[in-house]
């Protein structure tokens, strides 16, 4: 079974176990005149209160998800309804799917009292070293230029060919097979949104560190853990109502969240059902 039908079956467990609260309401980014200068994410509010964060940077899903008749039909009913999406064809549906499975996910972390433990940066997670060769997953320019600059041989798997290269320690290039060669590799959200998860991980399985990270990554993280990454790095909404005043006045909504990261401590979906 691939990751999406996996995602979707752990949705409904819970669903079957949990009283979820309904969708309260959808947010997406404002689409600007130059792509490059807008926000790609998406947020969807359940009830109360719980925030799902998505990747909206996809092919056109930014500019789709505008229309707000994709999105209005699913306010005021199951997060479940959204989170089915996620198997669409659609970089929108993917889009809004995942915000929805990331919700339900931070509401069962929420209600089963599962601790969610703070981390700093990602490259503190990554606990880079000298000899290490890094894979990243997604051109991330911030991480890139950080882990450039440990002098430590870099290799991303990029879909963009405006950014292919390589030289004597750097490439990035489109074949996610190079990804053997590494021993700490970083995965952005992209992988679960754009469904290449399933693909890029199985080429990830000799690596020491795999971490799949990024505000996207909420989701609980069975199906990543079943598929050999070693830790989840997410984030959560700590203060739902500065978050939307933040979204609204379009400044910085992630002084309102929080990193944490998971590793395989987690004792698994079912387990924390049980207990909570």
């Amino acid at each position: 079974m691939d990751i999406a039908n996996e995602y979707l079956q752990l949705m409904e467990l819970v669903g079957q176990r949990l009283p979820l609260p309904e969708v309260q309401s959808m947010h997406i980014a404002p689409y600007e005149d130059d792509p490059e200068k807008s926000s790609k994410f998406g947020a969807l509010i359940l009830t109360d209160g719980t925030v799902g964060l998505t990747y909206t940077g996809l092919d056109d899903a930014l500019l789709e998800l505008q229309d707000t008749e994709f999105s209005e039909p699913l306010v005021g009913v199951s997060p479940l309804e959204s989170a089915r999406l996620f198997a669409g064809e659609s970089a929108w549906q993917r889009s809004l799917g995942m915000a929805a499975i990331n919700a339900i996910s931070q509401f069962a972390f929420k209600h089963c009292g599962r601790p969610l433990p703070a981390t700093g940066s990602t490259i503190d997670c990554l606990d880079l070293r000298p000899g290490d060769r890094v894979g990243m997953v997604g051109y991330f320019p911030p991480l890139v230029e950080s882990i450039r600059a440990l002098a430590l041989p870099l290799t991303v798997v990029e879909l963009d060919r405006r950014l292919w290269r390589r030289t004597d320690n750097f490439e990035v290039t489109e074949d996610p097979g190079k990804l053997r060669q590494c021993n700490k590799i970083l995965c952005t959200g992209t992988v679960l949104v754009n469904h290449t998860a399933d693909e890029v991980l199985q080429h990830c399985t000799d690596a020491d560190t795999v971490l799949v990270a990024g505000p996207t990554v909420g989701c609980l993280p069975d199906p990543l853990f079943a598929r050999g990454v070693t830790l989840v790095g997410g984030c959560t909404v700590t203060d739902t109502a500065q978050f939307l005043e933040r979204w609204r006045t379009q400044t910085k909504w992630r002084k309102s969240t929080r990193r944490y990261v998971l590793d395989r401590s987690y004792p698994g979906c079912r387990k924390m059902l049980r207990a909570g």
